[in-house]
């Protein structure tokens, strides 16, 4: 039940109240024989960027415990695109929930929330007398404030949750810390002096196990055995490094830097272990070697008289989404291969 999904780094997916304005006026304006209790959903903060859908999303959720595999056929809408609407209505959600706990004091450390299952759980920050004597008071305050703005009841269980206390660093730690930054900052200095552009973050490392420095080059810089040499009188005074030099294929960092930016990757993935129907058991991604590639396994052996219809479903769901939402605007003309494995590793979308 856990929602292991994060929000996309850079997502423009924001709840503003123009959305709800236009989200409310749309439900007003369905016909009476379509508005249902459960229709009836307002958020303070929901972005949508189709408000025709959206409407329809609200109606599926609102009034029944639909799976979003169930609402794509209901609804005609591409499987992504419902996706990212359930992300939006779950992190107004959150908010609902963050502003009851701020307003109350309650102390938590833990939310889980399961939207077709209609369930919360949290835990509280305290005793066990001191949780247990507030915890049916949270689940009330929770249900009032979700029943006010129309997300309805949840079946609320409230949990007492253990606060780790942080490991303080040692002096000793403290000092290679100290170290490791004062030599990344003397690297990064040394190679803006000297023209380098560093293809990804330098990384320096100096602990009790190692001395490490970590440095990623464009493929077309010729002068790396100079640099390691400037780099052995720089460090001497740290003691021995093990160096790691890389060349990269900047066409390929660029593409990853698009793909970053546009959070795809992170709906792409979470959309696809979301759905059960995908029956998806393993995700992975390289940048490297250009142009992107993504591995989806799923449960099924390649063999399979399902398995080539359910690679076409999902190769045919990414390809949608990647041709005509608006989030994949700036990598729509990207290169990619998408490969689909079973789960005797061999290839089904050949």
């Amino acid at each position: 039940m856990e929602d292991k999904l994060k929000y996309p780094k850079n997502s423009h997916m924001r709840f503003d109240e123009i959305h709800k304005t236009k989200v409310l006026e749309a439900i007003k304006n369905l016909p009476e024989e379509e508005r249902s209790a459960g229709s009836k959903i307002v958020m303070k903060r929901w972005g949508y960027s189709t408000i025709a859908a959206a409407v329809l999303f609200l109606l599926l959720i609102g009034s029944t415990h639909v799976s979003l595999g169930m609402a794509k056929v209901a609804a005609k809408i591409p499987y992504f695109n419902l996706f990212i609407k359930q992300t939006e209505y779950k992190y107004a959600l959150y908010d609902v929930i963050g502003d009851v706990m701020n307003e109350n004091k309650y102390d938590f450390n833990r939310l889980d929330v399961s939207i077709p299952d209609r369930e919360i759980r949290i835990e509280i920050l305290g005793t066990k007398e001191e949780v247990k004597a507030i915890k049916d008071e949270v689940a009330k305050s929770l249900n009032k404030e979700l029943v006010a703005q129309n997300f309805g009841k949840y079946d609320i269980a409230v949990q007492r949750g253990e606060l780790h206390e942080p490991i303080e660093p040692t002096p000793e730690e403290m000092e290679y810390e100290r170290k490791s930054m004062e030599l990344q900052q003397k690297v990064a200095d040394l190679l803006a002096k000297n023209n380098y552009q560093p293809a990804f973050p330098i990384e320096v490392r100096i602990n009790s196990m190692e001395n490490y420095m970590y440095i990623a080059l464009p493929s077309t810089e010729k002068r790396v055995d100079e640099l390691k040499e400037q780099l052995i009188l720089l460090t001497k005074e740290y003691g021995e490094f093990k160096y790691r030099i890389t060349s990269i294929d900047m066409a390929a960092r660029e593409q990853e830097l698009r793909w970053e930016k546009s959070g795809v990757l992170s709906i792409l993935f979470g959309g696809l272990d979301e759905n059960k129907a995908f029956k998806v058991t393993g995700l992975s991604y390289s940048f490297h070697p250009h142009p992107l590639q993504m591995k989806v396994k799923i449960a099924l052996k390649s063999t399979d008289s399902e398995a080539k219809q359910l690679a076409n479903e999902i190769e045919n769901e990414i390809t949608d989404f990647l041709q005509t939402h608006e989030m994949a605007a700036e990598v729509r003309n990207d290169p990619y291969e998408l490969i689909i494995l079973g789960k005797d590793k061999k290839q089904i979308n050949k």
